[in-house]
């Protein structure tokens, strides 16, 4: 191990303790948080591959005038992506695991498309060139003085290192950019029974990236549906607190149609942007783990109290994603990763779905489970070991 990734390490279970005593603080604050789970977690049973249900949001999202689309893989989607984006080289997005999972920046920039995060997060994992070390805070791995000293060398000026001056730093680029484009790309944390996409976010950002461009395409997962709004405040709330420690996320858009009015003679009118919406609802093996052992695994709120709470990820990083994502990560690609995981339950744990993310581990990977579960162990004690000697050493 060397020191840069000792560094980026050391950064991120910092932050992950600071969330697990915020969470620890606000518990006292928000006790119905655990009854609200059990509540979700029912509801997620009735609805996670839900064909009827399905069938239902797509019908009313037409009806409402979006744009509705259901891609069996991930070449599907950024196909739909690219022919909606059409001549644009212009492209603003907001933070999304899906767009992520299918690699749409990566797609959109080989075009030759400009595409800019508007998530700080997501946009130092742009710039800097990282890889995301959390789903809802993928930087978190970064230290204020390694960001600083970095985005000063990529903009050709100096930014200090303090929090406050690098996210108004960011702010201005992203805004700038905000006001150039004529598309922006959003993921959902629920689309609803009654027409609705719901979005929840902090920066305040995603608002920007919905109703500035002339075009808003939603990009997100087959399992995001839900039986109404209500519902997905409900998971809305139980995400952001295992999320952020906090009850509630700053911003909560339900939007469920282009804007519109009805004060002249209550005839609906369509008016300012955007004026094209497409949803592209992501297959890309979901329904085929919904009918499998694994289903489970699709009521996740991708909240990332998982990864917070690894061990594992706590000494790899990004080689184990940790918790839900290791999983998932292993269902749609290499198993290999699968033999860092301790079999600890400590994902189990702080899951508010209480998805039985070991055992599905070790359905899934291969050997004896006691030659796994020692060899994990060694290995993760040596990593550990580094981890402690090079801290020492860099006197942290």
């Amino acid at each position: 191990m060397d020191r840069e990734k000792a560094e980026k390490l050391i950064a991120m279970n910092r932050a992950f303790k600071i969330l697990r005593e915020r969470q620890r603080a606000n518990l006292r604050l928000y006790p119905e948080v655990k009854e609200l789970a059990k509540k979700v977690r029912e509801e997620r049973e009735n609805d996670v591959g839900n064909n009827e249900l399905l069938r239902k949001v797509m019908e009313s999202l037409e009806r409402r005038g979006f744009d509705v689309y259901l891609t069996p893989t991930s070449y599907e989607a950024v196909k739909k992506v690219l022919e909606v984006v059409g001549e644009e080289k212009l492209v603003v997005k907001s933070k999304s695991n899906v767009t992520k999972e299918i690699r749409l920046r990566e797609e959109l920039e080989k075009r030759g498309m400009e595409v800019i995060e508007t998530d700080i997060g997501d946009r130092l994992i742009q710039v800097l060139n990282e890889h995301p070390s959390h789903p809802t805070g993928p930087a978190v791995h970064l230290s204020v003085e390694s960001i600083a000293n970095r985005l000063s060398d990529f903009y050709g000026t100096e930014i200090p290192p303090k929090a406050e001056k690098i996210v108004e730093f960011l702010r201005k680029d992203i805004e700038n950019a905000v006001e150039r484009a004529n598309v922006g790309i959003t993921g959902a944390n629920a689309v609803t029974a009654e027409g609705s996409v719901v979005i929840l976010h902090n920066e305040g950002n995603v608002f920007e990236v919905l109703s500035r461009p002339e075009k808003w395409i939603v990009v997100t997962g087959i399992e995001k549906i839900y039986s109404s709004v209500e519902s997905a405040v409900k998971a809305a709330k139980l995400q952001s607190f295992y999320a952020t420690g906090e009850i509630l996320p700053s911003f909560i858009e339900i939007v469920s149609g282009a804007a519109k009015t009805a004060d002249i003679e209550k005839k609906l009118i369509k008016m300012g942007r955007p004026k094209e919406i497409t949803v592209i609802l992501l297959d890309n093996g979901r329904s085929s783990i919904a009918n499998s052992d694994y289903r489970e695994l699709l009521y996740c709120l991708g909240c990332g109290s998982c990864v917070a709470n690894c061990p594992a990820h706590s000494v790899y990083g990004e080689k184990f994603s940790g918790g839900r994502f290791a999983l998932f990560d292993a269902l749609t690609g290499g198993k290999d990763a699968l033999k860092l995981c301790l079999s600890c339950g400590r994902c189990r744990k702080s899951c508010p779905m209480s998805l039985d993310i070991p055992k599905m581990i070790s359905n899934l990977r291969e050997g004896s489970e006691v030659y796994n579960f020692l060899l994990s162990h060694l290995r993760w004690m040596n990593e550990r070991l580094k981890l402690e000697i090079l801290k020492i050493a860099m006197g942290l």
